[in-house]
């Protein structure tokens, strides 16, 4: 078992598994509240209910905007490293 220790760093190999978990866990969180604010408005304004659909359509960006951040910024972080 010692040839595999000296040729593999598990500390790294364990935070890229553990940063690669986090960020698709972060991922799928925002873009599912980009879809749910997209549909929840679409059903709120159909319902007469403007306020809350502006809300909803509020989370909606807000979700997209995370969305692209996060891609962003795994694209820089890939590209500088």
């Amino acid at each position: 078992m010692e040839p595999f220790a000296s040729v593999v760093n598990t500390t790294d190999l364990f935070e890229t598994v553990a940063a690669a978990f986090v960020a698709s866990l972060a991922i799928a969180l925002v873009s599912s509240l980009g879809i749910w604010g997209g549909t929840k408005y679409v059903d709120y304004s159909q319902e007469g209910r403007g306020v809350t659909a502006l809300l909803a359509l509020g989370v909606g960006v807000f979700g997209l905007l995370a969305t692209v951040g996060i891609i962003g910024l795994g694209i820089a972080l890939m590209v500088t490293k």
